[in-house]
C-alpha cells in the first residue's frame, strides 16, 4: 500500500461505512478523555468531576448529532464551492490546528513523564509524526478501517480491566455533586474546550449505512464507558487522582489478573497508544481536507503542524507549557464556543443552499411546464 504523495488535489467527499464511522468516533471521544483529563480536571474540581464527565459528554452528543445531520448525506460534496462553506472552513482549520498542538503536547508529555524520563521531546515528535503523516495523507478511508480493526481490541482492553478490577472502591467520593460554588465550578469547566469536537472531520466524508446502527451504538457505549472509567476512578483515588499521570494505565494495575500472569499496566500502554495516534491522524486528516478546499492543496496543512510542533518541542524547555496555555480559561472558552458554533454554522450554510436548490429547481421545472 503506496502513500499518496500528490498534495495539490482537488476536492472529494469520501463515503465511510457507517461501521467505521462508529470506530473513528469510539477512539477518538476515549483518547484523551480517558487518560490524561480525569488527573487534571479532579486537581480543582474533586468529587464534583464526575458530574463535569456527564456534562461534557453531553455537550459532546449535542456536538455530533449536529455534525452527523451535516455530514449524513454528503453536504460537503455540494457545498465545496462556495464561499460561506470555505469561511466556515477556514475557522475549523484553526480550530483543528489548535487540538492537533494541544494533543500532541499531551501525548509528548506522555510519553517524557509517564514512559520513558528524561527523553527529548523531539525524538517522540520525531517518532509520532510518522504515523500521523501516514495516516493523515492516506486518508480517512485508511484511518476508518484501521480504526475498524483495532476498535475490539482497544474497547476490551478497557472493559476487561474494568471488570477484574480488584480494589477497594468508595462510590461515595463521587459525592457532593458540587464541591465548590456553581459560578466556579462553571468557569473552570470551560478551560476543557480543547476536549471537545474530536468528530469535527467527518464533515469531509458520507455515510453508507449498514443494517446495524453502528454510529449511535458506538456513541452511546462511548459515553457510558467513559462516564462508568471516571465514576470507579474517584472511587478508587479521591482526591488523590490528580496525582495520576494516566486514568487508565493506572487502574490496570489492579486487574485480578495480575496475580497470575504479571503486571498488566501494558495492555492499557497498548491502547492510549493506539487511540492517541488514531485520533491525532484523523485531526491532521481534517486540516488537510481543510487545506485542499481553501486552497488546493495539502501543503499548507503539512508545513503548518509539522513545523509547529517541532519548533515547538525545540524551543519551549517543556510541552507543559503548551498543555497548562491550552487550559487557560480564554483559550479553552474560545474552543468551546468554536465547538458549538460550527457545527451549528455548516448546518445554516446547508439549509440555505438547499433552500436556493429547490428554488431554482421549481424554477426549472416551472420554464418546462
Amino acid at each position: 500500500m503506496k502513500l499518496n504523495y500528490n498534495l495539490c488535489q482537488q476536492p472529494k467527499t469520501t463515503t465511510l461505512y457507517n461501521s467505521q464511522i462508529g470506530a473513528v468516533v469510539f477512539l477518538a471521544t476515549l483518547s484523551y478523555k480517558l487518560s490524561t483529563l480525569p488527573s487534571i480536571v479532579s486537581e480543582y474540581l474533586s468529587s464534583s468531576t464526575l458530574w463535569f464527565y456527564i456534562i461534557l459528554s453531553v455537550v459532546d452528543i449535542v456536538e455530533f448529532v449536529l455534525v452527523y445531520l451535516f455530514f449524513c448525506d454528503g453536504s460537503d460534496a455540494r457545498l465545496s464551492s462556495t464561499i460561506p462553506y470555505k469561511i466556515g472552513v477556514a475557522f475549523l482549520f484553526l480550530f483543528l490546528g489548535f487540538k492537533s498542538i494541544g494533543y500532541f503536547a499531551f501525548a509528548v508529555l506522555f510519553f517524557t513523564v509517564e514512559l520513558y524520563v528524561g527523553i527529548s521531546p523531539v525524538i517522540v515528535v520525531s517518532i509520532l509524526v510518522v504515523p500521523m503523516l501516514y495516516l493523515g495523507l492516506k486518508g480517512v478511508h485508511t484511518i476508518g478501517r484501521t480504526a475498524e480493526i483495532l476498535t475490539p481490541i482497544v474497547f476490551a482492553v478497557i472493559v476487561l480491566n474494568l471488570i477484574f478490577l480488584d480494589c477497594h472502591l468508595d462510590i461515595k467520593r463521587n459525592l457532593p455533586i458540587l464541591s465548590l460554588p456553581l459560578k466556579d465550578f462553571v468557569t473552570h469547566s470551560l478551560k476543557y474546550g480543547l476536549w471537545l469536537g474530536n468528530f469535527f472531520p467527518l464533515i469531509f466524508v458520507k455515510v453508507k449505512q449498514k443494517k446495524f446502527p453502528y454510529i449511535p451504538t458506538s456513541v452511546a457505549i462511548t459515553h457510558i464507558l467513559t462516564i462508568v472509567a471516571v465514576m470507579i476512578g474517584v472511587a478508587m483515588y479521591g482526591n488523590a487522582m490528580k496525582i495520576l499521570g494516566n486514568l487508565l494505565v493506572e487502574i490496570s494495575g489492579f486487574n485480578q489478573l495480575s496475580t497470575e500472569i504479571g503486571r498488566m499496566e501494558w495492555t492499557a500502554l497498548f491502547a492510549v497508544i493506539v487511540m492517541g495516534v488514531v485520533e491525532i491522524s484523523f485531526l491532521f486528516y481534517g486540516l488537510t481536507e481543510c487545506s485542499v478546499r481553501l486552497v488546493k492543496s495539502k501543503y499548507p496543512a503539512v508545513l503548518v503542524v509539522v513545523t509547529t510542533v517541532f519548533l515547538l518541542s525545540i524551543i519551549l524547555p517543556s510541552p507543559q507549557i503548551v498543555a497548562d496555555w491550552s487550559h487557560s480559561v480564554v483559550i479553552g472558552g474560545v474552543m468551546m464556543a468554536m465547538s458549538l458554533i460550527l457545527p451549528i454554522y455548516f448546518l445554516i450554510v446547508k439549509a440555505v443552499y438547499k433552500k436556493k436548490d429547490k428554488k431554482l429547481q421549481n424554477q426549472v421545472l416551472g420554464d418546462r411546464i
